[in-house]
Formats: C-alpha cells, sequence, structure tokens
C-alpha cells in the first residue's frame, strides 16, 4: 500500500485556531451557523488528516458523520459528502452493518484518497464568511 501524507495544511490549522479561540472567548462560546460549519469541517478534517478519526467521531459516531455530511455539503466537497454518505450506511442495520469500528477505519482510508481538495474549499468557505461579516459590518 502506498504510504500517504497525513497532516493538515497551514489554512485549515489557522481556521480552526481562529474558530475555537472565537469561541472560546466568547460569553455564550457561539459561533455563527457558517462559522460553526466551517469549524465542524475543518474539525474533522483534522481529524481525518492526523489519524485521530476514531476519537474525534466517538461516543455518538452517526451524530458526528451527519453533522460533518452537513458542513462538507455546505462547503462543496461533494466527495467526501458521499463517503460520509456511504460510512452512515455502513452503520446502518441493513446488509451492509459493520462495526463502528471497521466503518471509520475504511472511512478514513477512503479519505486519504479523495479527490476534493478540502483545504481549498476550507479556505474558499472561510473567505465567504469573511467577505460576509465585512459586508454587514459595512452596512
Amino acid at each position: 500500500m502506498v504510504e500517504t501524507w497525513r497532516g493538515i495544511y497551514p489554512i485549515t490549522s489557522f481556521v480552526l485556531e481562529a474558530l475555537a479561540r472565537k469561541r472560546d472567548a466568547s460569553i455564550d462560546g457561539r459561533l455563527s451557523a457558517e462559522e460553526q460549519t466551517l469549524l465542524t469541517a475543518a474539525e474533522f478534517w483534522g481529524a481525518a488528516a492526523h489519524g485521530t478519526l476514531q476519537q474525534h467521531l466517538r461516543p455518538d459516531v452517526r451524530v458526528q458523520l451527519e453533522a460533518a455530511r452537513r458542513a462538507f455539503a455546505a462547503i462543496g466537497a461533494v466527495r467526501v459528502v458521499s463517503l460520509l454518505r456511504v460510512a452512515g450506511e455502513e452503520l446502518g442495520d441493513g446488509p451492509l452493518h459493520q462495526s463502528e469500528t471497521a466503518v471509520i477505519d475504511q472511512l478514513d482510508d477512503r479519505l486519504a484518497r479523495t479527490d476534493d481538495n478540502i483545504e481549498d474549499l476550507i479556505a474558499r468557505y472561510a473567505g465567504v464568511i469573511e467577505r460576509s461579516a465585512e459586508s454587514a459590518a459595512a452596512q
């Protein structure tokens, strides 16, 4: 098997740190819906890139997969959305049912080979949020 690079690019790390700081510094811990979407995608992608997806998705794997699916749909990562949908189906009670550990391991392998440029999509979505905030502030 070919060894794949694991890690995240600086933009994803920056987004993770900035949004986590904003969430933690806020009195009520709230982020806008768009910021929460971005944070969900960046945290998931960071976990996948660092080989900690098992820990990230637990204890409620199905809920976490669905939140990630919605976040990646919002940023335009159509292939990742498909992989997350398949993982959810594999966790289901149907004929594809597999253990959580097996599903997450397979998902991790599939994510390492996705054609979606997640780093670029995260950067673009962050830019959209920033422009939207600047526009709202200017009004």
